[in-house]
């Protein structure tokens, strides 16, 4: 068989460039360290370096949000414990104000201090973070979340939201708090009834707080709002006290309606007055409303015993006391014609002693001091306020002007509600804190399994990847010198030439 001359060149040709070609590629993947840089050089390896590749990525991603909660948290941290110190400074004042020795000149004293440390509040609750966001405003990072209104009052413009950043798979991270739960769901009271004294009292009873002492029973009757009203029977007899319950039966209308007087001593009482005590039969008596010919005007019957010509005037934005036959009902907001509400007599007449248990349907307080005829308190159930309203209440019980038995009464009763919504207060930021604590135990054992699986994934990617540096070295030395070889060869073959050997 003929071989032509060309085929010599080209099939040398061929190997002399596949051989370059080769080694070109060998220098390639010693230079970048790497065994696969194309799918062409392992097609299963390549699929595998890509997932793992994607994997490392999203985990760098979450180490990165876990960063970022984590400079979060530390900062609602270090705020919720000045928070805590400001409270507690702030029931310190409040104890020493109720010890009875202050001067009118001391509760002024303690009522600025508690002036500037509400204030101090309201800045810890504005803190903004390194990228000027609000720490406390929920979603809406960017407003401002407590202003003060005309009215003197501190308003929440932020929202309820919880922002979350994911540090993990299937693990999201809050990283705030929302400044409406930290500071302004705060239960009134003690968070089951609210104590108030009546504020036409005369005498210098204290009512403390409500105490539920039997679950089962007082759960039969939740949402009661329970009122003590005290007699003087006369004759140097001891001070009698009643329980009373006012509760809306049929209301379309929008007025609050309570019980504010029962005296016993009116001869009209019994038309109004429950014959006899819960449950028995005709212990409930009927408080509903008429209109009156002035439209907004409402005529007000107690038992079916009317209060006119006297009307309830819903034009008026204050409430307004009604008196029917010895009982008094005070009425604020706008009543429907065909409103119909229960008072029920719990306790009959019964003899006060001084510091005396006062206990209804599973609930219990004492009344300490001396309560004179007439007066009356009030045990509501627990409903929502803030902690800015608490201290400002605080602050409007030091300056209540007088020091007479009825006054310091009131006072001492305002000041030991708000120290008991103070405790609430103190026990949801303690809370908080301790929240933010386990959050941020949460994120130091996501970190530690997100540089685990980072440290796993980049091993298992190196064993795929990564080149063997000998077998590389001695696999380009191999080609080089089949390289020159092939080179060689490739002269040796220029040279067969006929004339060559023609001598």
């Amino acid at each position: 068989m003929r071989i032509s001359t060309q085929t010599f060149f080209q099939r040398n040709t061929s190997i002399i460039l596949d051989r370059q070609a080769k080694t070109s590629q060998l220098n390639v993947h010693l230079t970048e360290g790497k065994r696969v840089l194309h799918a062409s050089d392992d097609p299963v390896a390549a699929a595998s370096i890509q997932r793992l590749k994607q994997s490392i990525s999203v985990n760098t991603q979450y180490l990165k949000n876990i960063e970022v909660a984590d400079a979060a948290h530390a900062q609602e941290e270090s705020t919720l414990a000045q928070m805590v110190n400001l409270l507690q400074r702030t029931r310190e004042l409040l104890v020493s104000a109720g010890d009875g020795i202050y001067t009118t000149e001391n509760f002024e004293t303690v009522a600025k201090e508690l002036e500037q440390l509400k204030e101090e509040l309201i800045g810890l609750g504005n803190t903004r973070d390194g990228n000027s966001e609000y720490i406390f405003s929920g979603y809406d990072v960017d407003a401002k979340p407590f202003q003060i209104n005309a009215f003197g009052t501190v308003e929440y413009f932020g929202d309820k939201g919880v922002r979350q950043l994911q540090v993990g798979s299937g693990v999201d991270a809050p990283i705030n708090d929302s400044g409406f739960n930290v500071f302004m769901n705060l239960p009134s009271g003690n968070g089951s009834f609210s104590s108030t004294i009546g504020s036409g009292n005369t005498g210098s009873g204290v009512v403390e707080q409500g105490v539920v002492f039997d679950p089962t029973t007082a759960s039969s009757f939740s949402g009661e709002e329970y009122s003590i009203h005290f007699t003087d029977p006369g004759g140097g007899a001891p001070s009698q006290y009643s329980v009373y319950s006012i509760g809306s039966v049929t209301v379309t209308g929008a007025a609050t309606v309570k019980l504010t007087g029962v005296d016993l001593n009116d001869p009209a009482i019994g038309l109004v007055d429950p014959a006899t005590v819960y449950p028995n039969v005709g212990s409930d008596v009927s408080v509903s409303f008429a209109a009156a010919p002035t439209p907004g005007e409402f005529y007000v019957l107690i038992n079916g015993q009317t209060s006119s010509p006297v009307t309830y005037d819903s034009n008026v934005a204050t409430a307004q006391q009604i008196s029917i036959d010895g009982m008094t009902v005070e009425v604020e907001g706008i009543p429907a014609a065909t409103d119909l509400y229960q008072i029920n007599k719990y306790t009959a007449p019964t003899q006060y002693f001084e510091n005396q248990t006062i206990a209804v349907n599973g609930v219990s307080t004492q009344i300490k001091g001396q309560p004179l005829d007439l007066d009356h308190f009030t045990l509501s159930p627990s409903t929502n306020t803030n902690i800015f309203s608490t201290i400002q209440s605080a602050i409007d019980a030091l300056r209540i002007p007088g020091t007479t038995d009825s006054q310091e009464a009131l006072r001492l009763t305002r000041i030991n509600m708000a120290q008991l919504e103070l405790d609430n207060a103190m026990g949801i930021v303690i809370n908080t804190r301790s929240k933010v604590g386990a959050r941020m135990q949460t994120l130091s054992n996501q970190s530690q399994i997100g540089q685990d699986f980072k440290l796993v994934s980049q091993s298992a990617m190196s064993k795929l990847e990564d080149l063997d540096m000998a077998q590389a070295i001695s696999d380009l030395k191999m080609e080089q010198t089949a390289l020159e070889v092939a080179q060689q060869t490739f002269v040796q073959l220029q040279r067969l030439n006929l004339f060559d050997l023609i001598r």
